[in-house]
């Protein structure tokens, strides 16, 4: 894969029909491509041979200009998570496509994800034969089998949709693009004697979703926020959603200097923060900043928050409240995490929901306020955000605080930084602690699945050809995606392995929460592997970050190229490194305390 030096052009949505036969398989593909979908990540076999024979193999990124339903090949669970991302990067819909049997669990850790992060993708879904019934199909997908049907609908509910004859066909096709258009996945299964029968040609118009707010809600908050803020702290809290809009890392900095606001920022949030934003005030919970961190922990109902975008996840707030009046800007129907499609049960004062598009409101926001008077108590945000007490490995071990601020230096813009579940899912956030010029964070972490990362990666290098690809993994992660390497060898990747020999967050977390169990007692060794040589078999190049650092500039030089070659690093780490913090395990440690009756 040509990697490009500018932004690749692809038309929004395709002419159609393409490759359309007279078959539903055809029919349902080319409607795929005509909402800009032509990009399927897959693997074959069983009942999704039917639809995957109209699919043409990848080979160059001249096939997703072009148009025609173009597939790359990758185990179950790097094609889901690989839809998934793409869209993170691209805000284009991609598919999964996966076929009969246990392949349902594999993609199902991916929809689940999408489905908390409010990312539209299509799952696309062989069962078995509609004439199979209780004669044993090898893969059973009936209610006696795998139950595909039951267990899809109870992730997604009508999000799940079933062709089960020929005239169901538009039925699910307008319900699929509604969901999508709604930011949300959505499953698709069917019988494949049935999407093979011949249908006649139809076509499901996509229909942009309109640029627009609930302008009373706006009026109503403009109307009263300068008054009952008037001399009170005003701080923002920027999500993941956020990160979704080009620009509004400059629309944050405008509302901050406005409302001298401090600004807090979730991992993925910090994407839509700008490095220039004086205002930006750390990183919450997962890996946080001290002075985040405090900033939270001491806020009163005399505070207001301005939520662009609310990230409810544990790794984002930690399951807490917010101890203060709040504000939530979302442009999502019913989001995860959201009672009654709000979200006034994690907030302790007073509650203020406005639904419409972050730019368009933070853009009227900015507007209105802009030339009023407004009062706000001196808020001084520190240049370091820590108050560091990180003691350094041995010396035959990489310093991790050195690694991540080194890295931050050298990296190139423009990058995509994914962190697997890993040590690095943390420890990158406690050291940079502010946006890095040119780089976006985007991956997914509620469903926290090991060796989710490399999927992320593909589906990400294959939105942004343009950008460099950072994957932040462990040596515990790699288990889960090794043996795929070879598939991903020209895509110019960037794969660091953090190498301690033990599922790191676990081992850690065990170390906080549970002392008094023993190092051989964990259950957490990862084998020694060489990384390096693992990788080379499979047509990488690899190298070994020395300990001292010495070579990183190097290395960075290689990874800055845009060279099509993929690269891994291992990076020797301390197995009892402690950086960046996880307030979770807090309430994990709750969970196991007996009480004393």
């Amino acid at each position: 894969m040509r990697l490009l030096e500018g932004k690749l052009q692809l038309a929004e949505r395709f002419e159609i029909p393409r490759i359309y036969n007279g078959t539903g398989n055809t029919l349902v593909l080319d409607n795929f491509s005509g909402w800009g979908a032509n990009l399927h990540f897959l693997t074959n076999g069983g009942g999704a041979v039917h639809v995957a024979e109209h699919l043409a193999p990848f080979r160059s990124i001249n096939d997703l200009v072009s148009g025609v339903p173009t597939a790359f090949v990758i185990n179950e669970i790097g094609a889901a998570y690989a839809a998934a991302s793409h869209y993170l990067a691209s805000r284009r819909i991609a598919v999964c496509d996966f076929t009969t049997g246990g392949a349902v669990h594999l993609v199902a850790p991916a929809v689940v994800d999408s489905k908390l992060h409010n990312v539209p993708v299509i799952y696309l879904g062989s069962l078995s034969a509609s004439t199979a019934g209780d004669n044993a199909p090898l893969q059973d997908t009936g209610p006696k089998g795998f139950n595909t049907v039951g267990m899809m609908k109870e992730v997604l509910g009508d999000g799940c949709q079933v062709i089960d004859s020929v005239d169901g066909i538009e039925r699910v096709l307008y319900n699929a693009r509604n969901r999508l258009l709604d930011s949300k996945p959505v499953v698709i299964l069917y019988h494949p004697d049935i999407l093979s029968k011949q249908v006649d040609w139809f076509k499901v118009p996509w229909k942009e979703k309109p640029k627009q707010m609930d302008k009373k809600g706006v009026d109503e908050f403009l109307s009263s926020f300068p008054s009952e803020t008037n001399g009170k702290r005003v701080v923002l809290f920027v999500g993941e959603e956020a990160a979704k809009y080009e620009g509004m890392r400059e629309l944050t900095t405008k509302l901050a200097r406005l409302l001298k606001a401090p600004t807090l920022y979730t991992q993925v949030g910090v994407s839509a923060v700008s490095p220039n934003n004086e205002f930006a005030a750390g990183y919450l919970m997962l890996g946080y900043n001290d002075f985040a961190r405090k900033l939270w922990k001491n806020l009163t109902t005399d505070d207001t928050v301005i939520c662009i975008g609310f990230d409810p996840f544990e790794y984002s707030t930690n399951q807490e409240k917010i101890k203060a009046n709040a504000v939530v800007i979302t442009n999502y129907n019913n989001p995860y995490g959201s009672v009654n499609d709000g979200f006034q049960h994690r907030v302790e004062g007073k509650y203020r929901h406005i639904k419409g598009d972050l730019e368009l409101v933070v853009t009227t926001m900015i507007e209105n306020l802009k030339g009023k008077y407004l009062i706000r108590p001196n808020v001084e945000v520190p240049k370091d955000l820590n108050e560091d007490n990180y003691v350094a490995p041995p010396s035959d071990f990489v310093n991790q605080s050195r690694f991540y601020k080194t890295f931050a230096e050298l990296v190139s813009s423009p990058t995509n930084i994914i962190g697997d579940v890993c040590m690095g899912y943390k420890d990158f956030q406690r050291v940079t602690q502010r946006p890095i010029s040119g780089v976006d964070v985007l991956y997914f972490h509620q469903g926290s699945l090991m060796g989710q990362g490399a999927g992320e990666a593909l589906g990400i290098r294959f939105a942004r050809p343009d950008k460099h690809i950072h994957l932040i993994t462990g040596d515990g992660c790699f288990e889960y995606f090794g043996a795929s390497l070879g598939r991903m060898k020209d895509l110019g990747l960037v794969f660091w392995v953090l190498d301690n020999g033990t599922h790191g967050l676990v081992s850690w977390g065990l170390s906080k929460i549970k002392p008094h169990i023993s190092d051989d007692r964990k259950l957490t060794d990862v084998p020694r592997n060489d990384y390096v040589k693992m990788a080379q078999a499979q047509g990488w190049k690899a190298y070994e970050l020395k300990p001292d650092l010495s070579n990183m500039e190097q290395i960075m030089k290689k990874a800055n190229s845009f060279n099509s070659h993929s690269m891994l690093i291992r990076v020797p780490i301390y197995p009892f490194d402690d950086l960046g913090q996880n307030p979770r395990l807090d309430n994990l440690g709750r969970q196991g305390r007996q009480l004393n009756l």
